[in-house]
């Protein structure tokens, strides 16, 4: 009879437990909703990003404690971002670990519902894709590097070709991108200089391609990126 008691009495506790986890379990999910985009502060054009390890927004949910933990979520390569499950609140939100000049103000939201953002910021560099064209089989491309407002070394920039839409350094053909090493050349030089590369592709495909560059006060090593341009191959 004793043994029977206790049975009962360990039944009881462990149905009392599951139903205390019930409750928390049944917490509502978050369905609020952030979204918005990233663009040139001079030009308003959109800011290109890599998928995946690209530009990040980051949260901080301000009237939780007084010491926050950073939420984060990708920004789209288009540079627009979009998240459907955040808790209703009041928010710091930056955009961070990108091609650009970091902000030091992030932007205060009271989330109830549906926010949408924009965010201006200064790229480090600035590529601009001037002309492709097709002979046979290979592709030209001509671009310049501008940039904006920064002093540091400029040190690479490179023609990505790919066989997706997003050619960017996470997803290019390695035997077919060019790499334009400027380590050794003055910046000047660079920012007075129209580049011009020739692709030998292959017959009847069809390929993707930009140009990215970077510079060193680029910490995450991240490109600033022209639009990508679809490339068929007669």
């Amino acid at each position: 009879m004793k043994k029977n008691k206790i049975c009962i009495t360990i039944l009881l506790l462990a149905a009392a437990l599951a139903g205390g986890c019930t409750k928390v379990d049944n917490y509502p999910e978050p369905d609020k909703t952030l979204a918005g985009k990233i663009i040139d502060a001079d030009t308003n054009e959109p800011l290109f990003t890599e998928q995946p390890d690209g530009t990040r927004i980051r949260l901080l949910q301000t009237d939780w404690n007084d010491n926050p933990i950073p939420q984060y979520f990708w920004v789209k390569p288009d540079g627009t971002f979009r998240n459907t499950k955040i808790f209703k609140g009041k928010y710091d939100v930056t955009p961070v670990d990108g091609p650009f000049i970091p902000l030091t103000e992030p932007q205060k939201i009271d989330l109830s519902g549906e926010a949408d953002l924009t965010f201006k910021v200064k790229p480090f560099l600035r590529v601009k894709l001037l002309n492709t064209s097709i002979a046979g089989t290979s592709v030209t491309v001509s671009y310049k590097i501008e940039r904006p407002s920064t002093t540091f070394k400029i040190t690479d920039a490179k023609v990505f070709v790919s066989n997706t839409s997003q050619a960017t350094n996470s997803s290019f053909d390695n035997k077919l991108s060019q790499t334009n090493d400027l380590q050794g050349v003055a910046d000047d030089v660079i920012l007075a200089t129209t580049y011009t590369a020739t692709v030998p592709l292959t017959s009847g495909r069809t390929f993707y391609i930009r140009v990215g560059a970077r510079s060193e006060d680029n910490v995450s090593r991240r490109y600033n990126y022209t639009d990508v341009v679809k490339v068929d191959i007669p």
